[in-house]
């Protein structure tokens, strides 16, 4: 996913804390929908570009809030046009693994990235994945990787959680297989937790490629919410980069109490995790 930040820099303020979503409910929820995800590369689309967007079918716009290193600073206005024109809104949050932040501040800095505008979003994503190498401790990025590496990840991933829902918020997990097995040395800790999976195989049926199917299953997950079956596409209008993806659009709307948080990890209390 587009979205990680590559060079490290500081955080200067303190991230704002948005209010809950509202609980707005229709027909829409027990459908599927295609839409998009964007980052700081797509800039600031204009509302007629996002009517354009939703004119063409797409459903919902997902858009990074924090991508491990900096805010992304378009993100208040690409939710607020998108919203405008009347599309579902989420947000995502690239976890840093490696980052003296930990994984409540991390949600915090894309909290503040989507100010008033979090207020309407229908989840918040975390995004683990290894794509920014520089965002892994060594111990993540040797072969094979360091199961306390992986401890403590597990770690980071719980404190994100618990502190998007703190918010009353809903939580998404952005993963694939690979990605989660070298990070989370393929934990089920959070199988109760909706599933966005990136894949390419199968297009855009949510059900393929199955992930009860030996080769593909991981995490414990029997399903996916959403899938990203599309990456690094340029739209013709507007002419920006996104992701394609389909979900089931029960994800943007909270009619359902939030998800039981993870069972808290084994030994977790003796973690150091640096602040």
């Amino acid at each position: 996913m587009a979205g990680a930040a590559e060079l490290p820099a500081p955080s200067p303020e303190t991230p704002a804390i948005v209010s809950a979503p509202s609980e707005a409910v229709s027909a829409s929820e027990s459908s599927y929908g295609r839409g998009i995800d964007i980052s700081p590369s797509a800039g600031e689309p204009t509302l007629q570009d996002f009517e354009s967007i939703k004119q063409q079918g797409y459903r919902f716009v997902i858009v990074n809030g924090w991508g491990g290193v900096n805010r992304n600073r378009h993100a208040r206005v690409q939710l607020r046009r998108a919203q405008s024109a009347g599309l579902l809104t989420a947000g995502y949050c690239y976890l840093n693994f490696a980052s003296p932040l930990d994984g409540a501040s991390q949600i915090r800095e894309a909290l503040a990235a989507f100010g008033p505008e979090g207020a309407h979003l229908g989840f918040i994503a975390i995004d683990i994945e290894t794509s920014a190498r520089n965002q892994l401790p060594p111990g993540l990025r040797q072969d094979p990787p360091d199961p306390l590496a992986q401890q403590k990840a597990l770690f980071r991933i719980t404190e994100a959680v618990q502190q998007i829902q703190e918010m009353s918020l809903r939580t998404v997990i952005y993963a694939k297989k690979s990605d989660w097995q070298r990070i989370t040395g393929d934990t089920e800790q959070f199988k109760d937790l909706p599933l966005w999976n990136p894949r390419t195989a199968g297009g855009d049926d949510l059900a393929q490629p199955d992930l009860e199917r030996p080769g593909d299953t991981f995490g414990g997950w029997k399903r996916r919410v959403g899938k990203q079956y599309e990456l690094d596409t340029v739209l013709n209008d507007p002419p920006i980069k996104v992701d394609l993806n389909v979900f089931d659009l029960s994800a943007f709307f909270r009619r359902n109490p939030n998800e039981t948080l993870p069972t808290p990890i084994p030994d977790a209390s003796t973690l150091v995790v640096k602040k």
